[in-house]
């Protein structure tokens, strides 16, 4: 080439996707090359999701919004799962993030889908959701679920004897001057003031996942934590399937105790009606007393009038009248005696009526309790950890009643000042924490609640002072050392730690849409979606046929499966013995091949725990 020449080279951009496709090209995979993809583990999770029945069940939810020209709209419901699946932060990033999901066409495909569309369209679905739309995919989610949470729910107790589950609150934000999110409300969110939702979440702990985000419902953000812990035990339960057993001992002893009250009142009730009937009495009398003693005097009145006489102090006339008078006086002392009598009975009476209502109430609750425990022949052990904020009395009564081993921490930072007034001299720390010191304080009962807690107060070394809190503990046995007890109930950070998840890798942290279903169903999908990419990360060490360590650690990791290996370019090969997913070569988890082939096995538990003995 002359010196000064200079040659023109045209160079076309490829994608990671077409630089892997022309290198599997030219190596025999199977029988078919199917297609290329920029998101291998959506890959892996849409066949996951078929082979589950998850995607069949999806295109049968109800969605009142007519069928467009590209797809119906059930599949962009699936396209908004898949979106989360993929870690989008905004509904937007299914078009406008440097890998689209929206325009992978290979993705679509594993999700047994034509094709995607423009996120606007996924918007405007949310927008028609309704009820019915929101009912039905939770309760496609829950069943999908259910084989592996009752799996789960049997494999920790055959190894830990129990269950232990945990309830939190957490803060969904949105901006203080936003007028378009409905139902929102200012409330104690982080730690500070803000306006947004609250969204109770429950978690299961397991031997083999760790934890299980069971269910999730949404509130106003000025709720409090207390206001939702009936619903969401109730809803542990239903999803579960499995409760403990109640206490319903405790609850007959509250209605005898309840019966003593009432017959105590109405002997008062009664004592008090009798007094009014004998002061009604004594004014009849003393009123036809006066009424006699009155023609007396007018009749003497007369008489002395008529010869002349003088009244003196001591005469007939003079003591006729000491004695009207002394009846009048009885009279009106009587109706003062009444008016008093009377206000005492009403307020008895209102009484009576409180406490009748109350046993109208037990009642019906300790026939509840009895009928849960005909129906449960076989009940778990159930541990439940909540914090300071659900852990009113009238709550912890309730957890009690229900038959619930609870582990809290008191509602009110007083408690643990009264706990220290009590504090014997002189008294022995037990170090429970690196910081962290204790003491065992024995019975405690806290407002509203008549059932003894077993109470540890808690010293914190702090670089500028000492803090105190306390934990509360109730179960039918005495409550374990306490360096375990104490971390028996930290271990709950497992639920912190789910919702940090939550934000972090699954959009909890920001509303993708404002329609208020529409909101609901990306929380839904979230909750799922934390237990689907574990459960996808186990079927697909099952199919693996080859892999680098970088892949196998990171089937261990939720975050990198999301943020990584869903953003991984892959090669999809359909051949005669099922699907084959292929990774980039040059891509951090080269040589690693999945072998999609085949069913999901899940091993069906037998309903060991819902039979009756003979």
């Amino acid at each position: 080439m002359p010196l000064g020449d200079v040659t023109k080279v045209e160079i076309a951009y490829r994608t990671p996707a077409e630089q892997m496709a022309e290198w599997v090209g030219e190596r025999i995979a199977g029988d078919e090359l199917d297609a290329t993809t920029d998101h291998a583990w959506l890959v892996v999770m849409g066949q996951f999701a078929q082979a589950l029945g998850l995607v069949k069940e999806l295109e049968a939810v109800p969605i009142d919004q007519k069928q467009g020209p590209k797809c119906r709209p059930q599949t962009k419901l699936i396209e908004l799962l898949v979106g989360i699946l993929g870690g989008i932060e905004y509904l937007q990033d299914l078009n406008l993030e440097a890998r689209p999901i929206a325009t992978d066409a290979t993705i679509a495909r594993a999700w047994a889908q034509a094709v995607f569309v423009h996120y606007s369209g996924v918007s405007r679905t949310l927008e028609v959701a309704d009820e019915n739309t929101l009912r039905a995919v939770i309760k496609t989610l829950r069943q999908v679920s259910q084989p592996f949470i009752q799996e789960a729910v049997m494999e920790t107790i055959r190894k830990r004897g129990c269950l232990t589950a945990d309830v939190d609150l957490t803060g969904r934000e949105v901006s203080p001057t936003s007028t378009d999110y409905q139902d929102a409300t200012f409330g104690w969110m982080a730690d500070d003031v803000h306006k947004g939702y609250q969204a109770a979440i429950l978690s299961l702990v397991c031997v083999r996942w760790q934890r299980l985000l069971l269910a999730l419902q949404r509130y106003t953000g000025r709720t409090h934590s207390a206001e939702c812990l009936q619903d969401m035990v109730r809803e542990l339960e239903q999803v579960l399937g499995m409760r403990p057993r109640r206490r319903v001992a405790l609850v007959q002893a509250q209605r005898q105790t309840l019966q003593t009250r009432i017959q105590q009142a109405q002997d008062h009730l009664e004592r008090n009606q009798r007094k009014e009937k004998a002061l009604r009495t004594l004014i009849v009398q003393s009123r036809s007393e006066a009424k006699t003693l009155q023609a007396e005097v007018v009749r003497l009145e007369n008489e002395y009038q008529a010869r002349g006489w003088e009244e003196k102090p001591h005469s007939q006339l003079a003591k006729t009248r000491h004695k009207l008078a002394a009846a009048q006086k009885r009279e009106q002392r009587a109706w003062r005696k009444v008016k008093k009598v009377q206000t005492i009975r009403a307020n008895q009476e209102d009484e009576m009526h409180t406490l009748q209502e109350h046993q109208t109430h037990l009642d019906e609750w300790l026939a509840e309790l009895e009928a849960d425990n005909l129906a449960n022949p076989n009940p778990i052990p159930f541990v439940l950890r909540i914090d300071a904020g659900f852990s009113t009395g009238e709550n912890l009564a309730w957890l009690i009643e229900m038959g619930y081993i609870v582990l809290t921490k008191a509602h009110h930072s007083s408690i643990s000042h009264s706990l220290c007034q009590r504090l014997p001299n002189p008294v022995t720390w037990t170090r429970v924490g690196r910081n962290a010191e204790a003491v065992n304080m024995g019975d405690y009962y806290q407002h509203d609640c008549p059932y003894p807690l077993q109470a540890m107060l808690l010293r914190y070394h702090l670089p500028d002072e000492l803090r105190h809190s306390t934990l509360l503990y109730y179960a039918d046995t005495p409550p374990p050392p306490l360096p375990q007890w104490f971390r028996r109930y930290n271990a709950r950070q497992t639920i912190e730690a789910g919702i940090k998840e939550e934000k972090a890798v699954f959009t909890l942290k920001r509303h993708l849409v404002r329609s208020p279903i529409g909101m609901q169903l990306q929380e839904q999908f979230a909750l799922f979606a934390a237990n689907f990419v574990r459960w996808a990360a186990a079927w697909a060490k099952d199919a693996l046929r080859q892999a680098n360590r970088r892949f196998e650690t990171a089937l261990a990791q939720v975050k990198t499966l999301v943020r990584i290996v869903s953003h991984t370019s892959a090669r999809w090969v359909r051949n005669s013995l099922g699907n084959t997913l292929i990774f980039d070569p040059d891509g951090p988890f080269a040589h690693t091949i999945l072998c999609l082939s085949g069913q999901v096995a899940v091993q069906l538990t037998l309903p060991m725990f819902k039979f009756r003995t003979p």
